[in-house]
């Protein structure tokens, strides 16, 4: 495409967007930036790159708050730019369609830590049936996690699904959401995007559906789930897979003990009908649990996937 930007020819980056994954709310957007810039420091630091990150240089979409309040209902706050445990007792009252979303994902992350299968429930009419039925298996399903999945707490996964399930079939959250980080693109200047976890669905979904705006000479997503087949097909049926088109590189790292990515993005996991593909790098974050972006060790040690020499390189390619 002419108008894409190619890597070792793009114009001076001035900004970067980061967008963070689930379960943020409640927390301080300030604190949350200054620990992504941090950890992507200490990975442009061991990469060889001099450039450093500060606060100027870096947007922040925080909708965590938002998020939640869409999710468990109530007037949300807005999202800002700045420059649930597991209760059997509540699942009945959610949507059959998003018990069975839940319980894709919960069955597919269950297979790939080796753990054992919970068969889902026929898809009979029955009223109540269906519900009490569904509920069981996700109970089941979930207990299962907490058993076999290393590092991965059925109420983390509860969690993620949940806001994943929402971003891609309420229109209305989908909106709120979005809203930030169109927000945070608006202007002229190429912006590096630095997106994780839920914040990479986020930022694909966005940023595929756009013909115009900034250019993005790099697109990067550590920890995505964008693999997982529930969060795949359901996002197919809103973008259709394909290269966005103002991207001019895709990162996607993950570490193989990441459960809540649970597979790298490689074209047979993730097929783009255009585009130069995605690159999928395979790495070793020491966070706990494997899934964070940024986290400090005991000792003040840096870690999670920006901390990473292999995943900070690129943006220092481009922001140099």
């Amino acid at each position: 495409m002419p108008d894409r930007l190619l890597a070792g020819t793009v114009a001076r980056v001035t900004r970067l967007v980061l967008v963070h994954g689930r379960d943020l709310d409640g927390l301080d957007p300030e604190e949350l930036e200054a620990q992504w810039l941090g950890a992507l420091g200490a990975g442009l630091a061991a990469a060889g790159s001099s450039f450093r990150p500060a606060d100027a240089d870096a947007s922040f979409v925080y909708y965590g708050d938002t998020l939640e309040r869409l999710v468990g209902g109530g007037a949300p706050p807005p999202v800002t730019v700045h420059a649930l445990g597991v209760d059997p007792a509540g699942l009945p009252a959610l949507p059959d369609r998003e018990l069975r979303f839940l319980l894709d994902v919960a069955r597919e992350v269950l297979g790939g830590a080796g753990g054992p299968d919970v068969a889902p429930p026929p898809a009979v009419e029955t009223e109540g049936v269906v519900v009490d039925a569904l509920v069981e298996a996700l109970v089941a399903a979930l207990a299962a996690v907490d058993r076999h999945v290393p590092g991965v707490s059925a109420a983390v996964l509860l969690t993620l699904t949940r806001d994943v399930y929402a971003y891609l079939h309420d229109d209305a959250v989908a909106r709120v959401v979005d809203a930030g980080l169109v927000d945070a693109l608006a202007g002229d200047e190429p912006a590096v995007v630095v997106a994780h976890s839920l914040g990479g669905v986020v930022a694909y979904s966005v940023l595929a559906g756009r013909t115009g705006g900034p250019d993005v000479p790099l697109l990067l997503t550590p920890g995505s789930p964008l693999g997982i087949r529930a969060i795949r097909e359901a996002l197919r049926a809103r973008t259709p897979h394909a290269f966005p088109a103002r991207v001019g590189r895709w990162v996607s790292a993950r570490d193989p003990r990441d459960l809540l990515a649970l597979h790298d993005l490689t074209p047979d996991v993730f097929p783009l009908s255009s585009g130069p593909g995605i690159e999928a790098l395979s790495v070793t974050n020491r966070a706990p649990g494997h899934h964070a972006a940024a986290h400090v060790l005991d000792g003040g040690t840096w870690a999670g996937y920006l901390a990473l020499p292999e995943v900070a390189a690129p943006v220092g390619f481009v922001m140099a």
